[in-house]
């Protein structure tokens, strides 16, 4: 659920998130290493409520300007994405697909096992659809966290003064 500049209110010690919209949601207390109130309540643009099968977590967007210097560079590459082949760029390099989701299907296999074994409706069953749904949800982290660094290495081995 996503709230844009009304429906919620920071409390002014900063530690607790009420949402105003009546949908019952109330008071939420935020747990965390960094601090909102360090931010000014124009800046923070939306506010997201995500659940997920390892929990439910609070999003905000945050308006920042940052601004990130980029030399331009005569050097170009192309890149092929593929399904054997992770990508392989212009250059011949290519980067292999590591297949998470291959080398966890034995896990998944299991726990799908093991949710149809149990009877419909049941706390055990509901226990291990949370577990598969869990399996699943570390695959996709593992794929994600692997794009995003495979991108971070490209970019950078491109970089002016890297080579």
């Amino acid at each position: 659920m996503e709230y844009k500049n009304s429906g919620w209110k920071l409390e002014p010690d900063g530690k607790r998130l009420t949402f105003t919209d009546g949908h019952g949601i109330g008071t939420l207390r935020l747990v965390g290493k960094r601090t909102i109130e360090t931010f000014p309540l124009k800046q923070i643009k939306r506010v997201r409520l995500v659940k997920r099968a390892d929990g439910d977590s609070v999003q905000f967007a945050v308006q920042a300007d940052r601004q990130i210097s980029h030399d331009a560079t005569e050097k170009m590459v192309g890149i092929d994405v593929g399904l054997k082949r992770f990508y392989t760029d212009s250059a011949g390099a290519s980067v292999q697909n590591p297949r998470y989701l291959r080398q966890s299907e034995k896990r998944l296999k299991r726990l799908h096992r093991q949710v149809s074994r149990k009877v419909k409706r049941s706390k055990n069953r509901k226990k291990a659809i949370k577990r598969l749904a869990k399996g699943h949800l570390k695959v996709q982290r593992q794929r994600k966290d692997f794009a995003c660094k495979a991108a971070r290495a490209l970019v950078q081995s491109h970089e002016p003064g890297r080579l």
